[in-house]
């Protein structure tokens, strides 16, 4: 934990081209040959904590759906990133992981489509995904202003926010 904090610690400062693993260890006042034994370079325990992340949010985002309240989602989202900010501020940063964002922002994206095909008569896959799309990147926006900005906006909130402006869009759509 220890490696991976210090590598978060330099990268709010640095994008990660820019760290070396001398500097995370450091930082973390470990040798290289402890850094070495877990991770190969710096690239690949970036690479790591992101999946971790990742893997994180894509279990609250199931079990939200599981529960069949997705209009939840944005909010278990949101209440997760303002919970994990250190990670989150710099995974979303120009410093960070620039698809990391939208990869999570797709975990439900086949979920959304395989719902909507039953709720909706007239069904075009190809402008669903374009819609998908379309609200999925207008969501980043809004996070990644909002992480940037500091978190100031409580979750509930920006989630508010991306499930109104989701649902106007939706309308019209519909």
């Amino acid at each position: 934990m220890v490696i991976k904090n210090s590598l978060l610690e330099l990268m709010k400062e640095h994008p990660i081209s820019k760290v070396t693993v001398t500097d995370i260890c450091k930082k973390a006042d470990i040798n290289r040959n402890t850094f070495y034994s877990h991770y190969a370079n710096q690239f690949e325990l970036l690479s790591n904590i992101g999946d971790e992340l990742y893997e994180e949010i894509r279990q609250v985002v199931e079990h939200t759906m599981n529960l069949e309240a997705s209009g939840k989602l944005s909010y278990e989202i949101c209440k997760y990133i303002k919970a994990n900010s250190n990670i989150c501020e710099v995974l979303f940063s120009e410093n960070g992981d620039k698809e990391l964002l939208e990869r999570i922002l797709y975990i439900s994206h086949d979920i959304n489509i395989d719902k909507w095909m039953k709720e909706v008569k007239y069904f075009d896959p190809n402008l669903f995904d374009k819609w998908y799309t379309f609200t999925a990147y207008g969501s980043i926006a809004i996070i990644k202003k909002w992480v940037k900005s500091g978190m100031k906006e409580s979750p509930s909130k920006i989630a508010a926010f991306i499930d109104k402006a989701t649902e106007a869009v939706s309308k019209d759509f519909y």
